[in-house]
């Protein structure tokens, strides 16, 4: 038998993978609902989101679920409280885009700097063009150590990974997306 993490099912993307469900991207979904409704700084959505977490981790009797399938159970948590109008401001919910810093440092070998960074507009651009909601970046420090092909970091260490963080900050700021994105860099 196979284990689920945190027993929740895992959100089928598309035909190409299942991910985690991510408790930080359904709030931000919820938040960008709730301020097209008129709440802003909806203190529930926080609440709302465990709520769901919690129905899929101990009710929900499947491995996997769609987006569609997700998004008619926040619905249904948001009419339920009484929260129609929020429901109805609530967008397809777009799936988190993650992408690891270091397998593209991996990938445009160490020192090369411009590769690296050319890889990653080139990745990035897929995930601002579909609407991701979340950009996930992850494996910053790494990135960083193999790049400059070093086991201790310093401070040009450093000046890298601010010139990547300004670079993704760019990059989003550049597509001039209608809606809200949350970046995590991490």
């Amino acid at each position: 038998m196979i284990a689920l993490r945190n027993s929740l099912p895992l959100l089928r993307q598309n035909e190409n993978g299942d991910s985690v469900i991510r408790h930080d991207w359904l709030c931000f979904c919820l938040c960008r609902a709730a301020d097209k409704a008129g709440y802003s700084h909806w203190w529930l959505a926080e609440h709302v989101a465990a709520s769901v977490m919690c129905y899929l981790a101990t009710t929900y009797e499947n491995n996997v679920i769609t987006l569609t399938q997700l998004r008619d159970i926040v619905l249904s948590v948001l009419q339920v409280i009484g929260y129609a109008e929020v429901a109805l401001s609530l967008d397809a919910l777009h799936p988190p885009f993650e992408l690891s810093l270091s397998a593209l440092a991996k990938e445009a070998g160490p020192g090369y700097e411009l590769a690296f960074f050319q890889l990653l507009k080139e990745r990035i651009q897929p995930a601002l063009s579909d609407r991701a909601s979340n950009l996930d970046i992850y494996g910053l420090q790494s990135c960083v150590r193999h790049l400059q092909a070093v086991k201790t970091w310093s401070r040009s260490c450093s000046q890298l990974r601010n010139e990547i963080v300004d670079f993704l900050r760019a990059q989003l700021e550049g597509a001039n997306l209608k809606t809200d994105v949350l970046l995590t860099i991490r």
